[in-house]
């Protein structure tokens, strides 16, 4: 489960950023960078607000009031402003707060009404929906459903996902609370906003794959970039016949501790661009040692990288790792000598794998043939998942022997490690 989906300070963003007179606080202070007076700090909001130079007495004095009795204290309890006190002069500042370093928050301090995508009415409705962890988890779990799902299958799936446990040993008393609080709160919130398709009568609920929201850059921005991911990778799989997955595997997936086959190279490779856009401290790829390796995978690597991801990118092929170099200087590029199973690679070949914070994988394997090359791939998700820790049983240990040969420097021609990777 991606920590930053369920994260405190994620709920707290999406909190704040819901009501339209805080974004436009936040970003009028973001844009002055002395202290403003509470009521230099209203009359501006109101400016921002009307979108009009020129605001009544009532107007200002109003928005003060709101300021004063709810604004400014929610924003100051949550460390998003400071405020300074003179005698009887009070001055607001925006706080150096982590939080406003995610672009995606800083989007709203540039266009607190949201830019074009969206109109604000739904921009709002839309961060009051998300605001709440579990629903943030209900779509990240519809995002990997080709079907409606049943409410109370949806409520066990989250549960399993946030508990990291199976859902072969969940009691109904461990999802039923879920299942009704998606019912009269979380599901019909999301609907609201037209992120889902709640249906009450069948009691099943999917996403909305056409919703505009899900094509804003600031959502693909945020933690809830997996749904995006998700659903493109739905929507590449959906365009292809032969490379179409049963629902029941569909949801095999959301079990943490199961393992899963995909067939299909652009299955795979969306497979594989979703482990790399998920990695939040480390990705390990290996790739084929003959040919180029696909611009979207360089272009997955090179943002991973770009988020402070350490990216490990393993070839035989001088061509490949002269390329992953290129594209992606900060990886570190290896030239492996055994595979994951320490098997000599000139030898057999056990799939090749992308490995992301060493507890998601999936390990591929390519027939060459036929006329086109057929991709194959089994793959899970979780620390405790049988695939997960076998391929983390083998290869952590070379991988922590790289990283210690990256921080001392230690490296053979070519940049290329000595290492039996």
């Amino acid at each position: 489960m991606s920590t930053s989906l369920t994260a405190k300070r994620t709920t707290t963003a999406f909190d704040v950023l819901a009501g339209p007179r805080r974004r436009s606080l936040l970003s009028v202070l973001a844009d002055r960078s002395e202290p403003l007076s509470v009521e230099t700090l209203a009359t501006e909001v109101a400016v921002c607000e009307h979108g009009c130079p020129i605001v009544t007495d009532e107007q200002c004095r109003d928005i003060q009031i709101e300021l004063v009795h709810h604004h400014v204290p929610r924003l100051l309890d949550v460390g998003l402003v400071t405020e300074h006190r003179d005698g009887d002069t009070r001055t607001i500042t925006l706080a150096d707060h982590r939080l406003l370093e995610a672009d995606w928050v800083n989007y709203f301090l540039e266009n607190p009404t949201g830019g074009s995508v969206l109109d604000e009415e739904t921009l709002d409705l839309t961060l009051d929906a998300l605001q709440p962890a579990r629903s943030r988890l209900a779509c990240a779990v519809l995002a990997k459903q080709r079907d409606p799902l049943a409410v109370d299958d949806l409520a066990a799936l989250i549960v399993a996902r946030k508990g990291g446990g199976r859902l072969v040993d969940l009691e109904e008393s461990d999802w039923q609370p879920v299942a009704t609080a998606l019912r009269h709160n979380y599901l019909p919130s999301l609907a609201a906003a037209d992120l889902v398709e709640y249906d009450r009568e069948s009691n099943t609920v999917a996403l909305e794959p056409n919703a505009p929201q899900w094509r804003a850059d600031w959502l693909a921005a945020s933690p809830l970039r997996e749904v995006v991911v998700g659903l493109e990778a739905m929507q590449g799989q959906a365009g292809s016949d032969s490379n179409v997955l049963d629902a029941d595997v569909a949801i095999g997936q959301q079990d943490a501790n199961s393992c899963w086959t995909i067939d299909g190279c652009s299955t795979v490779v969306a497979r594989g661009h979703e482990l790399a856009d998920s990695a939040e401290e480390e990705l390990f790829v290996t790739v084929p040692d003959e040919g180029m390796v696909q611009q979207r995978c360089l272009e997955r690597w090179r943002a991973a990288a770009d988020r402070g991801i350490d990216v490990y990118v393993g070839s035989r092929s001088p061509r490949v790792r002269d390329t992953v170099r290129s594209a992606v200087p900060e990886a570190t590029v290896c030239k492996p000598q055994f595979d994951w199973l320490n098997f000599p690679v000139d030898e057999i070949h056990h799939g090749r794998i992308v490995f992301a914070d060493r507890e998601r994988v999936m390990l591929v394997t390519i027939d060459d043939s036929g006329s086109e090359p057929q991709a194959t791939a089994i793959t899970g998700a979780g620390p405790e998942n049988a695939l997960v820790r076998l391929v983390r049983e083998h290869v952590g240990p070379r991988l922590d022997q790289l990283q210690a040969r990256c921080t001392e420097g230690d490296w053979a021609d070519e940049h290329t490690t000595p290492l039996p990777l």
